[in-house]
């Protein structure tokens, strides 16, 4: 029987003992000059400089101020007058601009003066009719649609005030009466207006009148409350359809001679 031989012992290293390293001494950085902040630049600064400095940086921030105090105030004024140009057109619509354009200009009348007549007498509400019986837009009496009719040709069997109700047959009908005035009365505004809602009669009986009208002429003194009302309110009107609807052409400078 062979026995197997016994493992070799094992040799254990020597450990040679290290010589404690000598300890590395931390490298020095050189030292930060100061940073140059306004705390420290600032007293460095002769005292004259230094109230310029200021003086300049006052100007610019009141000058910044003022500047955004105008933008402010002017965006404010645009709104308003934007608001009040809104609610201005609001106040005065325009309905049937092609019917009142084509019979005023056929009656070389301003359309902004018709529209100004239609709004204050119905509202451009064509089924309008007064306590008097004056009917549609332009608020024709009975009589005086008649002798209109009877002007134009149209005084046969088949007219009837009932036609008044239609915005075409009432806008020409009124539209022919109103520029009948202003050859009548030599395109004067206020006088058509007058003789519109009033009577011509009266217009003539007042412009012979010293108190009312110092020439013949000219009307200067309207003597009846609601006819200087209605008056005022259809001039007033007439400017504003200008504005928006129907400006009026800028003259040319006449050359010179």
């Amino acid at each position: 029987m062979n026995i197997p031989p016994s493992p070799a012992p094992l040799r254990r290293r020597r450990q040679v003992p290290q010589e404690p390293s000598a300890p590395t001494s931390p490298r020095r950085r050189p030292p930060s000059r100061p940073s140059a902040t306004p705390a420290r630049v600032w007293p460095r600064i002769p005292a004259p400089l230094r109230g310029v400095i200021l003086l300049l940086l006052l100007t610019v921030f009141l000058m910044g101020a003022v500047a955004v105090t105008r933008s402010y105030l002017a965006a404010q004024e645009e709104r308003r007058r934007l608001e009040a140009e809104a609610a201005e057109r609001a106040q005065h619509p325009l309905y049937y601009a092609d019917l009142i354009t084509q019979y005023a200009l056929s009656q070389a009348l301003d359309p902004a003066l018709v529209s100004a007549v239609i709004l204050c007498e119905s509202s451009f509400d064509p089924s309008a009719e007064s306590r008097l019986g004056a009917r549609g837009l332009m608020q024709l009496m009975e009589d005086t649609a008649a002798w209109i009719a009877h002007k134009l040709g149209e005084d046969d069997e088949t007219y009837s005030f009932d036609r008044l109700y239609d915005p075409e047959v009432n806008i020409r009908f009124g539209t022919w009466y109103l520029g009948y005035l202003s050859r009548r009365f030599d395109g004067d505004a206020t006088k058509i207006v007058c003789a519109y809602h009033a009577g011509q009669g009266n217009v003539d009986s007042w412009l012979s009148n010293p108190l009312y009208s110092s020439d013949g002429v000219t009307l200067e003194t309207i003597p009846t409350q609601d006819t200087a009302a209605y008056a005022s309110r259809v001039l007033r009107a007439q400017t504003v359809y200008q504005k928006y609807y129907f400006p009026q052409p800028t003259p040319e400078p006449s050359p010179a001679s």
